[in-house]
């Protein structure tokens, strides 16, 4: 009997971590629809309807988070190519939320820092984040030391069993 139960156990772990995976699986259409419902929420419509891509709202935010990033540091940041930053950033700069500067000792280089629009937009992507975070806190709480543990080890499993090579 025991034998069954653990069975069942087993299935509904499979089950909920299948529904986990679609949810991960879809996070960055559901961020995306959080930042804009955020936008709507504080009145923001002019940004809304610049309708900008979740790629724009991660590279807004790596601009907010670091002085005078260039091209090359922000696609080393967010795993992309230097060319599809560059083309990013030209949308950006015509929407309003960043500017292209150079350095008077370096005048090939563009380096990268956000308008009043574009400061706006970093405060609400970095409210969205701590929205989530404070979700998962709050829900990592409920658990005692040895349950967290126990999370703690089961997901390094997974890591290194599931997405290693």
């Amino acid at each position: 009997m025991e034998i069954d139960n653990e069975k069942i156990q087993i299935k509904l772990i499979l089950n909920r971590m299948t529904n986990l995976w679609d949810y991960i699986t879809n996070f960055a259409e559901i961020h995306e629809k959080s930042l804009k419902e955020l936008l709507i929420k504080y009145h923001y419509e002019d940004i809304l309807n610049k309708n900008l891509m979740l790629s724009e709202f991660h590279v807004i935010d790596c601009i907010g988070k670091n002085q005078l990033p260039n091209a090359t540091f922000i696609s080393k940041e967010l795993d992309m190519t230097k060319g599809a930053i560059s083309k990013i950033a030209a949308k950006l700069i015509k929407k309003g939320f960043i500017k292209g500067n150079r350095l008077e000792d370096n005048k090939k280089e563009i380096y990268y820092t956000l308008t009043s629009k574009g400061k706006t937009v970093f405060q609400i992507h970095k409210e969205l984040h701590e929205i989530e975070n404070r979700k998962l806190i709050n829900m990592l709480n409920r658990y005692n030391k040895e349950e967290l543990n126990t999370i703690n080890n089961f997901l390094g499993d997974c890591i290194n069993s599931l997405f290693q090579e």
